[in-house]
């Protein structure tokens, strides 16, 4: 399967107080070990919401201002006109994705999700027409709304993951504690 990772990094960061995907984390950005992790499993990676010096950026679709889901639908639109079959999507704040994460996600079929943090996901390309057509039409436009119109299957990962919002999140994490 070729598939192409994407940073979901466009959030405004307001609970951190400053850019978190820039935040360090062991000397490194949060957002280049989110890149690390999803190298291990993508023929090519996007970012999007931001510019970083070794990504290609995305803009998002069909506008700016989406959240996430303005992000996912620029990737699975440069992800179908590329030729991949899929985008594994991941936030730019989760700097401890599993090394299984995509083998785990596609137990769940070709559209899944993590259950805890349904912006990491596994979706294929084929649903861009339909995420187009409904950040032009729907109201909802939650990523909890769009797991369930996509019939995505969440795959549990307990809290193995960790989503980093507040300077404390950080904190605890460097000292090794949960966030």
């Amino acid at each position: 399967m070729k598939l192409l990772g994407a940073i979901l990094a466009g959030g405004a960061s307001r609970r951190f107080g400053s850019d978190k995907a820039d935040a360090l984390l062991d000397g490194r950005k949060l957002v280049d070990h989110v890149a690390e992790a999803l190298r291990r499993d993508c023929d090519a990676l996007v970012i999007c919401g931001r510019i970083h010096p070794d990504i290609p950026r995305l803009e998002d679709r069909p506008a700016a201002g989406l959240g996430p889901l303005g992000g996912l639908c620029a990737a699975l639109e440069h992800g179908r006109e590329a030729g991949f079959e899929a985008v594994l999507s991941a936030p730019c704040d989760v700097p401890n994705l599993p090394a299984d994460l995509f083998l785990r996600l596609a137990q769940g079929g070709l559209s899944a999700y993590v259950a805890e943090h349904p912006v990491i996901g596994l979706w294929p390309c084929a649903l861009v027409a339909d995420l187009h057509s409904r950040l032009e039409q729907e109201a909802d436009r939650s990523m909890r709304a769009w797991v369930r119109a996509a019939k995505a299957a969440p795959v549990s990962f307990g809290s193995s993951i960790c989503n980093i919002n507040t300077r404390d999140d950080l904190a605890a994490l460097q000292s090794g504690a949960r966030p």
